[in-house]
């Protein structure tokens, strides 16, 4: 009798502890998606990013980030949810731009370089496109 009840005792503090666990855990989440934003991602040779503006300003950054680092646009289409840009480096390395609009006015901008990608050219690229949607630098 004595055993069942340290039992189920056992079983509600497990049960609290995971049930507090979870909240912390889902607070912790909460706070690393409203950061997340301001962050780079890296994943299988594309850097992604969060920019907090509409797809048709970054667009238009991505277009002057492209001209700024000579890159010779080879094809590109527009749409307000999801839009791409291919482009060239002058040896020519190709580039693969992906655009795709969020919820409240979020873009996200994933660009590739080359086949296996290149993270500091992406992450220069990246930094031109902040600076054309007038953003300060990370």
């Amino acid at each position: 009798m004595k055993h069942l009840r340290r039992s189920r005792l056992g079983g509600v503090v497990l049960g609290l502890l995971l049930t507090v666990g979870c909240g912390a855990e889902l607070a912790l989440l909460g706070v690393g998606a409203a950061a997340g934003i301001g962050t780079y991602k890296w994943l299988e040779g594309t850097m992604e990013k969060d920019y907090p503006r509409p797809m048709q300003a970054c667009w238009h950054a991505c277009l002057s980030a492209t001209k700024t680092m000579q890159l010779r646009i080879t094809g590109e289409r527009y749409h307000p949810l999801e839009s791409q840009i291919e482009a060239v480096e002058p040896d020519g390395t190709s580039i693969n731009i992906n655009l795709v609009a969020r919820p409240n006015q979020i873009t996200t901008v994933k660009v590739r370089f080359g086949w296996l990608g290149n993270k500091d050219k992406s992450a220069y690229f990246h930094r031109l496109v902040m600076k054309h949607l007038g953003l300060p630098p990370e």
